[in-house]
This record gives C-alpha cells, sequence and structure tokens, in this order.
C-alpha cells in the first residue's frame, strides 16, 4: 500500500529572506493557475511566479525591498523548487532553460 503523510499533505514550504519568512503555496491549483497566466506571456515571469507562490501581498513587500536582481532571481528559482518539489539545482536549471 502505498501512502501520502500528513506532513506532505498539510506543511506549507517556507523561504527566509533576510529575517522575514515567506510560506510557499505549493498547492496543484496555485501551480496551474500559474502556468495559465505564464503561457500567456513571459513578459513578468518572475512577477508571476511570486505574486501566485508566495501571495501578491509578499510579492509587494519583496519588490519593495529594491533587492538587487540576481537575489529576486534566487528567490523565484526557490519558490520554483518548493512548488515543484525539487531540488534548488535542479530549480535553477529548468528556469534558466525557461523549462518551468
Amino acid at each position: 500500500m502505498y501512502s501520502v503523510d500528513s506532513e506532505k499533505l498539510n506543511k506549507r514550504p517556507e523561504m527566509r529572506v533576510g529575517d522575514r519568512v515567506f510560506v510557499i503555496d505549493n498547492r496543484l491549483s496555485t501551480f496551474e493557475r500559474m502556468r495559465k497566466e505564464l503561457d500567456k506571456s513571459d513578459t513578468a515571469e518572475m512577477g508571476v511566479v511570486m505574486s501566485f507562490g508566495l501571495g501578491h501581498d509578499a510579492y509587494l513587500e519583496l519588490v519593495e525591498m529594491d533587492l538587487p536582481y540576481a537575489v529576486m532571481e534566487e528567490i523565484v528559482i526557490i519558490v520554483l523548487a518548493a512548488i515543484q518539489d525539487l531540488e534548488v539545482d535542479e530549480a535553477r536549471r529548468r528556469f534558466r532553460g525557461k523549462g518551468v
């Protein structure tokens, strides 16, 4: 018998940026809505990933921090890794190859 334990069912991944902890929404419904939005246009890909993965308010908070581009890219990669249950290095390869 295969089973999925309650930790996978109920626990949301978290990401720390400075002293702030952000909860990542890794639900299938969120991923599907994000993919649909990304398929429309890739002009704001990073914003779409952060807005769906972290929630719009958290995304705006990160934008307000005015972080370097490389840091924002790393945040996007971490969010993608958490949503897809990947290692960060694998998510980085997919992101750079645009195979989100």
